[in-house]
């Protein structure tokens, strides 16, 4: 008889991006385990990025908490739990600080479970939750720190180069083939993802303005992209009106895996703080990304393709976010448009 098949639940209760950044740790699961068994357990909606991965078994959803009435969203909940409990995982891997994953963890019975380390839930239910408690990510990239909860199960040869990887199928490259055809983009062309989820994340429209006449002067087709929400949509006609050669706008016309195909077929890439630049990363493309508030020690994207642009000690605040409080005075205004051409150009040449 064969060895045990091992089984993982991997939970992440994040974004998009969050998600596409486990997949270093999925790699490394399977060069230990090649026969392994990975559950995912994800927000409703943002285990889509990865749902062509065959290394995936499952993908289970949970409702975040500020979706639906707290009784809707109290019986999912136990439902959930009692799917967790009745599923014979070996291990249990929590990426985020919930309190709720203290509870998921509880639900594994018997599984080697691993929790990250938080000064807030340093109490003594979050830690008797786990078999063990990974560090924190301190001033280190987050995917070092999923890797290292790994170490806390016990599996010590982890190699901490893996990369991030995303299965793009053919139905979706069909798609952006055609929308390519009827655009008229051929392979001459780049990618700008100008939105974030968060405001404070943005960067001045008229700038984007600036560099996409150059490049458009460049002879090369720039195509804006964004997500299907209203508010990104609008921000990149904001945009375009402030333009004076012409772009293709497919703002809201991709989803995440399509975008990953038009970015893979891109000269390059530039973008934000979000879900995109991991996309970049992930499908191997030379580009910059953009940062404002965030740590990019702990959230650049994952590749030495793509160059991060971020702030020093250096810096003034502007006079428009300057007497902000928090990440607004962080801004990305800082950046002025001949600094991103000449990283991309430093990237692209």
């Amino acid at each position: 008889m064969g060895e045990k098949r091992q089984r993982f639940l991997i939970a992440i209760l994040r974004f998009h991006g969050d998600v596409l950044l486990t997949t270093p740790m999925i790699s490394e699961i399977k060069r230990i385990f090649p026969d392994s068994v990975i559950d995912l357990l994800v927000y409703k909606g943002t285990g889509s990025i990865l749902e062509f991965d065959d290394r995936i078994n499952n993908i289970l959803e949970a409702e975040p908490s500020s979706d639906s009435n707290f009784i809707k969203r109290s019986f999912k909940e136990i439902l959930l739990l009692r799917t967790l409990r009745n599923t014979k995982y070996d291990f249990g891997v929590f990426l985020t600080t919930q309190w709720r994953m203290a509870l998921m963890a509880r639900s594994l019975r018997g599984a080697m479970t691993a929790g990250v380390d938080d000064l807030k839930r340093r109490k003594p239910f979050w830690i008797k939750s786990f078999s063990s408690i990974s560090p924190e990510v301190g001033d280190g990239h987050i995917v070092k720190r999923n890797l290292a909860a790994l170490v806390t199960l016990g599996l010590t040869s982890i190699e901490e180069k893996a990369e991030l990887s995303l299965t793009i199928p053919p139905e979706a490259k069909n798609t952006i083939e055609s929308i390519k055809k009827n655009y008229f983009i051929e392979s001459n062309y780049c990618v700008f993802h100008p939105v974030s989820r968060r405001e404070t994340k943005l960067w001045k429209k008229e700038s984007f303005a600036q560099l996409i006449d150059h490049y458009a002067n460049q002879g090369l087709k720039v195509v804006l992209t964004s997500g299907p929400d209203e508010k990104e949509i609008k921000y990149l006609a904001d945009i375009e009106k402030l333009t004076k050669t012409d772009l293709i706008n497919l703002g809201g016309k991709t989803t995440l895996i399509e975008l990953a195909a038009l970015i893979k077929d891109a000269k390059f890439f530039l973008g934000l703080d979000s879900v995109a630049s991991h996309i970049a990363a992930a499908v191997g493309k030379n580009g910059v990304s953009l940062f404002g508030p965030s740590n990019p020690n702990n959230w650049r994207p994952w590749s030495n393709k793509v160059s991060v642009i971020s702030r020093s000690k250096e810096e003034e605040f502007c006079q428009v976010h300057g007497h902000m409080e928090g990440k607004y005075k962080k801004c990305l205004c800082y950046i002025n448009p001949e600094r991103v051409i000449e990283e991309l150009d430093k990237l692209v040449n």
